[in-house]
């Protein structure tokens, strides 16, 4: 029941509520609430997850890349420009889905077609935060892209990040 509450009222408030505070104060909220949601999911687990899916922004591909990663990520050429190659050595490593998606429908419909135990999400914050929101009772694990030059074009990840928390639950 209280997940349910942090979920379905607490969480649309703050983050209507956000929309009028200066840019630094939402993303230190934001960044407090990704934290929070994290700590939640974590210490709901019970058992080792079966079944996790990774789900990527487009924006981490390579702008420029000519290879569509969103109907499948075997279609990366692993060539260096951006860290898709990475994170799909980990998925193979810690065997788990991996599925980019340029927003959220499609994120929506990966997530009910793989039907994962948890999702380990990688977005901008607002849009990590708003996600979350959308999939309740889907356990997601939240992990803030690096905005590099400009939003939604060849951001960044740590990488590290993604493994850590793969190391937690699988």
């Amino acid at each position: 029941m209280r997940n349910y509450f942090f979920y379905k009222i607490f969480l649309p408030i703050i983050i209507w509520l956000i929309n009028f505070k200066n840019t630094k104060k939402k993303y230190f909220i934001l960044n407090k609430l990704i934290n929070l949601n994290n700590k939640i999911v974590l210490n709901s687990q019970k058992n080792k997850a079966r079944n996790v899916l990774i789900l990527l922004p487009r924006c981490l591909q390579y702008f420029d890349c000519s290879h569509n990663i969103i109907s499948s990520v075997e279609n990366c050429k692993s060539c260096g420009k951006c860290k898709i190659k990475d994170i799909i050595k980990l998925s193979e490593k810690y065997c788990v889905n991996l599925k980019v998606a340029p927003g959220g429908s499609l994120a929506k419909v990966f997530i009910k077609q793989i039907n994962p135990d948890y999702i380990i999400a990688v977005a901008c914050w607002v849009e990590l935060m708003l996600g979350i929101k959308e999939v309740y009772p889907y356990k997601v694990l939240a992990v803030a892209n690096i905005i590099v030059n400009q939003p939604c074009i060849n951001t960044d990840v740590k990488v590290e990040e993604i493994e850590d928390i793969l190391q937690k639950i699988v």
